[in-house]
């Protein structure tokens, strides 16, 4: 005598961003001639796919791109595939505003952290002018920024004082950058290099007020450059 079990296939499907596993079952009940003893083998297969649910950011008061892409990539340097990710949302890099909700990739394009959107208003520097600095470089990077050549020295002797010229220097405040930008400063306090020499170009009134740096005020800035 032989019985066969038909073959049997079940799947559960559940909603988008859940796991959804999908199991197949071969079952035969087969009967050793002149026997009367069923033997039943049974093969499972089970495939799983995960579905990852899309995950947004909601900008806050003192965000940047890089900071933003800092805390969830690891790398302030990934801002620009935040920016690729965001362009229907953001108009220009550096300026996000509270409220803004953003997409936040769980990977980013491989070539997002190497070159800057085309046609965008990015506020970067070359390469040799980012990272650690030195006073001559802090100094092109004042001038590259729109400020006064006479008033290079003096903001290259308060960006080192202020951060001993580490692009990623942050104080206790949240400070951010080479010049200490505080972050009530909203959008103009950034790591990128330019963007935070721009800053202290227009917080400074292009070197004519430097009282905003405590390194100024308690003269921490003299022979720094």
């Amino acid at each position: 005598m032989l019985i066969a079990a038909p073959q049997a296939h079940a799947g559960a499907k559940l909603s988008a961003g859940t796991t959804t596993v999908v199991e197949q079952m071969h079952g035969a009940n087969q009967v050793p001639d002149g026997g009367t003893a069923i033997v039943e083998q049974i093969h499972t297969d089970a495939l799983v796919v995960h579905h990852e649910q899309p995950r947004h950011y909601t900008v806050r008061p003192g965000d940047t791109l890089s900071s933003i892409a800092q805390r969830f990539y690891g790398n302030p340097a990934d801002w620009r595939g935040l920016y690729q990710a965001n362009r229907s949302v953001i108009r220009n890099p550096n300026v996000i505003q509270p409220g803004e909700v953003l997409n936040v990739p769980y990977q980013l394009p491989a070539s997002s952290t190497t070159s800057a959107p085309a046609g965008s208003t990015v506020l970067t520097t070359s390469a040799a002018l980012s990272g650690t600095l030195s006073c001559p470089g802090l100094e092109e990077l004042w001038k590259q920024a729109g400020g006064s050549a006479a008033q290079a020295v003096m903001a290259a002797s308060i960006a080192m004082a202020e951060s001993s010229g580490q692009q990623f220097a942050t104080g206790a405040a949240g400070e951010r950058g080479y010049w200490q930008i505080n972050p009530d400063h909203g959008s103009l306090s950034t790591y990128d290099p330019l963007g935070n020499a721009k800053a202290a170009v227009i917080i400074s009134g292009d070197g004519a007020n430097w009282t905003p740096w405590t390194t100024f005020t308690s003269g921490a800035y003299r022979g720094r450059c």
